[in-house]
């Protein structure tokens, strides 16, 4: 059964179940007061009677004077104690037939007799000799039947004025909550018959909770979209940074087939070249995995980390390396952050490295500290970077001066693992850049400096 379905359904017999309830209530309470009404009407007649049969004593025919009460009522009668009628006063002899019963106490009832209501009331008399009787007062009440038959007849139209709109309007109301699920159910398959991203239409805006899916699941088709479009670069990329040092390593190889056993010189170039490219291949595949690795975060090893010393060892051999001056500057000594000692060392090698590259001049490593974070800033005077390459030196494989990147043995993936370093840390990288003045990368983590000198007092 389709929700629409169950939805129609469950109004549908919620709507009837309350109409028979309230029916139900109001067809009773009308009865018992119309019934009550009636009982009390009998009740005063009752007594009306037993007064003026007190009155006359033995003066009069009991049955001359109960005669002439048969006006509004059907049957009245005195009853002894064993139940046998003594005086009865009735307007059909079938009502005679009844069978009598005695009843030593006052009470007032309604039965129903071969399909017709009745009032009945019973009273005790005192006769004349000192015996105790009954006397049964019984009076029909077909108009009260009537009455109830009416309000039965207008109770089922008026259930059926209510239930047939409802109906539909069930109805409607079924296809409104179910048109955008169905919208959503034919979007998706759409999505996996054609493997095309597909975002649904949506109405007016408004602030339903269909509303809220419809946006949801588009925002969620953007995400995927893009993921996508970044897995499919990623993919390409990767296949043509790996595809270079391929075909230089095979190209080697084929000229060492042929010729390098006679000549020398070409098997040292083509050792040191196929050398070279497996070297890069190897940093390239470290790079990837690293990037797709999902449990970098839970294996991290986080302690309080001395920056200004960490940013001196680091830059002591890379001076070396890069024959290049690095000036480090710490706002005051000691400063200290929590971090995870040798990602928080590759990060800084990353930035360094990207600054020695692009940059001829001395290099400035800014340590300041703030009330709870540090920030590390690692500025050059380079080319800088243009502002619509801004936005994306993060992306994996992107390259601002491709063919000098791809010369130095940058594989376009440094910048990537330096923010994907950062933000398992919790913290935050920043950069300003301006062509021909240089650029400056800000890192900013959670200082551990206050926790320090919190721990020692």
């Amino acid at each position: 059964m389709t929700i629409r379905s169950k939805i129609h359904l469950f109004s549908t017999v919620w709507l009837v179940l309350t109409l028979c309830l309230i029916n139900t209530s109001i067809y009773w309470l009308f009865y018992k007061q119309t019934t009550d009404l009636e009982l009390e009407r009998l009740q005063l007649q009752t007594e009306n009677i037993a007064q003026r049969l007190h009155e006359a004593g033995s003066q009069a025919e009991p049955a001359e004077l109960l005669q002439a009460y048969l006006s509004p009522i059907d049957m009245i009668r005195i009853v002894n104690a064993e139940s046998r009628a003594v005086v009865t006063a009735t307007k059909e002899l079938a009502y005679g037939k009844w069978p009598p019963a005695f009843s030593p106490q006052e009470t007032y009832r309604i039965e129903e007799k071969d399909g017709v209501l009745y009032a009945i009331g019973q009273m005790p008399l005192i006769a004349g000799d000192g015996s105790v009787m009954s006397m049964e007062v019984t009076t029909a009440l077909p108009q009260v039947q009537e009455t109830m038959q009416v309000l039965l007849v207008v109770l089922l139209i008026a259930s059926l004025v209510v239930l047939l709109p409802s109906f539909w309007a069930g109805k409607m109301l079924g296809n409104l909550i179910v048109g955008p699920i169905n919208s959503l159910i034919r979007t998706m398959e759409e999505i996996q018959r054609k493997g095309q991203f597909k975002k649904l239409e949506l109405p007016a805006r408004s602030n339903d909770e269909l509303y809220q899916m419809g946006n949801t699941f588009n925002k969620m088709m953007d995400i995927l979209q893009q993921h996508f479009v970044k897995q499919q670069q990623f993919v390409l990329d990767a296949s043509h940074e790996l595809k270079t040092p391929l075909t230089v390593i095979e190209g080697y190889a084929t000229m060492l087939k042929r010729w390098g056993m006679n000549k020398p010189e070409l098997l040292e170039e083509s050792v040191e070249a196929i050398y070279s490219e497996a070297v890069r291949m190897k940093k390239l595949t470290r790079q990837m995995l690293m990037l797709a690795n999902p449990d970098e975060e839970s294996n991290l090893d986080v302690q309080a980390v001395d920056v200004e010393k960490l940013c001196e060892e680091t830059s002591k051999w890379m001076r070396r390396t890069y024959e290049q001056e690095i000036r480090v500057e710490a706002q005051t000594p000691g400063i200290h952050v929590l971090a995870d000692e040798q990602r928080l060392k590759q990060l800084l090698v990353i930035l360094l490295d990207n600054a020695l590259t692009y940059s001829t001049e001395a290099i400035r490593v800014e340590i300041a500290e703030q009330a709870d974070t540090v920030t590390l800033s690692v500025i050059d005077q380079g080319v800088g970077i243009p502002p619509e390459d801004l936005a994306h030196i993060f992306d994996r494989f992107y390259r601002v001066d491709k063919a000098r990147a791809r010369d130095t043995g940058g594989t376009g993936l440094g910048l990537s693992i330096a923010k994907r370093i950062v933000d398992v840390h919790g913290g935050r990288l920043d950069v300003r850049s301006e062509v021909g003045v240089g650029s400056a990368f800000t890192v900013t983590l959670p200082s551990a400096t206050q926790k320090k000198a919190g721990e020692s007092e």
